[in-house]
């Protein structure tokens, strides 16, 4: 019952996120403890998401940025390393509560546009988020909120974001099978979700096409909000 809870779920989730680019992967997250051993729960989740969102790559590939792809890759592989060697050392209680308020700040407050202008800015952002990702599990908002600033059209926004959170999920799964994660008992779990997932991308991305840019814009903007102040309540909590 469980295993068929988490496909069907994983599809709902998919298609959330193929339709406005946010919000399905922490959703997945928030259900999977109690159904799955607490140390399967970021490893299974990543290897679903670099599913869920390689797919939505595959659907609108001609709309990715790849001036923000390749930066981030590089870093991303940085923050792989170093987080792999923090991982099992650092507190990490107090990590969700910090980045739900940058999640904020970047999102809401007025900062000037040459702060975000900075050379090799997404490379930083790709190791900060990719190494957050081995404690924290779903930090698709920090990206989020500094593509927001980018203005980019909802299909460049939504597939730029999937394929940087796709790099993001892959090393996270590569970091944690190193560490001796043990994928195997759980293959027969994780092959369902990706059926689902991808089922969910092609479902969600049709839903997208019937959204106009300034509704899509206010509820990713709107989605962004809400997942970093759940972050950050529960943090407090």
């Amino acid at each position: 019952m469980e295993t068929l809870f988490l496909i069907v779920f994983s599809f709902l989730t998919s298609t959330f996120t193929g339709s406005i680019g946010i919000g399905g992967g922490i959703m997945l997250l928030t259900v999977m403890p109690g159904l799955l051993p607490a140390a399967a729960i970021i490893p299974v989740h990543g290897a679903v998401q670099i599913a869920s969102n390689c797919s939505r790559v595959l659907l609108g590939l001609r709309y990715v940025q790849w001036r923000i792809f390749w930066p981030f890759s590089v870093g991303a592989v940085v923050g792989a390393l170093l987080g792999s060697r923090l991982v099992m050392r650092l507190p990490t209680e107090h990590m969700p509560l910090v980045l739900g308020l940058f999640i904020l700040l970047v999102t809401w407050v007025p900062l000037p546009a040459k702060a975000f202008r900075l050379p090799g800015h997404y490379a930083l952002l790709g190791a900060v988020q990719t190494a957050l990702s081995l404690f924290v599990g779903a930090t698709g908002p920090l990206t989020n909120a500094f593509l927001l600033r980018e203005d980019l059209p909802r299909d460049r926004l939504v597939n730029t974001a999937a394929i940087v959170m796709m790099v993001t999920h892959l090393l996270k799964v590569l970091v944690f099978g190193f560490l001796g994660f043990a994928f195997a008992p759980h293959l027969p779990l994780i092959a369902g979700m990706i059926v689902a997932v991808s089922l969910g991308s092609y479902v969600g991305t049709q839903l997208r096409g019937r959204l106009s840019e300034t509704l899509f814009r206010r509820i990713f903007k709107g989605a962004v909000t809400v997942l970093a102040l759940r972050m950050t309540v529960n943090a407090l909590l």
